[in-house]
C-alpha cells in the first residue's frame, strides 16, 4: 500500500553500504520508520529531501515492520538555520523531543503543523526561543500532559495563592494540596502568565511576548524538568546546548 505525506525527518542512521534507516514525523501516520535505499549514493534524488529537520513530500510503500521510501522532494531544507550552529542545535533538539516521545503511528497533525511553522519561523527571523518554549508546550498539549493553571491539580480548588507548580500533578496546587505535594517548583507570577499562553495561545500572540530574562529562564527550567519528568527522558542535544552556552559565555 502507498502513501504520501508531508514529513520532516527526525533522524537517520545508516543501515547498509548506501542505505539508511530513518525515523520520520509525518502529517498524516505520526511517526514512521522507514528505509531509503541508495540514498547515500551521490547521485540519489532521496539523498538532499532525507536530512535531519527537512521537511519534505515524501511517498511511502507500508511494510510489516518498516515502510519504503520510493520518492520525495523538499518542501524546506531551512538553509539559514543548517549555516547557523545555534539554530541547528536547537532544531535538533526538537526532532529529539519527537523522537523520544511520539509512540509510532499515531497521527498529531496539529502538533505537525505548529513544529512546520516554529522550523519555518527560526529559519526565517532567527532563533527565538519563545518559539521553541511554544514548540514545547505544544508537544505537552498533544500528549495530553497539558500544564494546569486555572485551578488546583489536585482537588479542583480555584484557591491559588502563591501556589507552587507540581511535576507531579501537572500543574499548580491550592495551600491545603501543596502541604503534601511533591517535585514542587514555585513559579513567579510572569513565569505561570507564561507557561498559560503557550499552552492556550496562537502563536502569532507569543511572538509578541515580551518576558524578562528571569521568567525566560524559569519558563524554559519548568517545562524541560516537566518533559523528563513526565516522558522519563533526558534530552543529549540540551545539553549540548548548555555547553554551547558556557563556552561562549567563558570566551566573551
Amino acid at each position: 500500500m502507498y502513501y504520501q505525506s508531508r514529513s520532516i525527518v527526525l533522524k537517520n542512521r545508516d543501515l547498509r553500504d548506501s542505505d539508511q534507516i530513518l525515523t520520520i514525523f509525518t502529517e498524516k501516520e505520526g511517526k514512521v520508520t522507514a528505509v531509503a535505499k541508495g540514498v547515500k549514493k551521490t547521485k540519489s534524488s532521496l539523498r538532499g529531501c532525507t536530512q535531519p529537520f527537512c521537511h519534505s513530500s515524501l511517498y511511502f510503500n507500508r511494510g510489516r515492520d518498516m515502510d519504503l521510501i520510493t520518492q520525495g522532494r523538499i518542501i524546506d531544507f531551512f538553509g539559514n538555520s543548517r549555516e547557523d550552529i545555534t539554530r541547528t542545535l536547537y532544531s535538533m533538539y526538537m526532532m529529539e523531543l519527537l523522537d523520544k516521545s511520539l509512540l509510532e503511528r499515531v497521527p498529531l497533525p496539529q502538533l505537525y503543523a505548529a513544529l512546520a511553522r516554529v522550523l519555518e519561523l527560526i529559519n526565517q527571523q532567527g532563533l527565538d526561543l519563545m518559539l521553541v518554549r511554544y514548540f514545547e508546550s505544544r508537544l505537552l498539549v498533544n500528549l495530553g500532559y497539558k500544564p494546569i493553571m486555572d485551578q488546583c491539580a489536585h482537588c479542583g480548588s480555584k484557591e491559588l495563592r502563591n501556589s507552587p507548580f507540581s511535576l507531579q500533578e501537572g500543574g499548580l496546587l491550592c495551600p491545603v494540596c501543596m502541604e503534601r505535594g511533591q517535585h514542587l517548583m514555585i513559579l513567579r507570577g510572569e513565569t505561570a502568565a507564561l507557561v498559560r499562553l503557550l499552552c492556550e495561545g496562537s502563536i502569532q500572540a507569543v511572538q509578541r511576548v515580551k518576558a524578562s530574562p528571569l521568567a525566560s529562564q524559569q519558563l524554559e527550567i519548568v517545562l524541560e524538568k516537566y518533559l523528563e519528568y513526565h516522558l522519563e527522558r533526558r534530552f543529549k542535544v540540551k545539553n549540548t546546548i548548555r555547553l554551547l552556552k558556557r563556552t561562549l559565555a567563558v570566551s566573551n
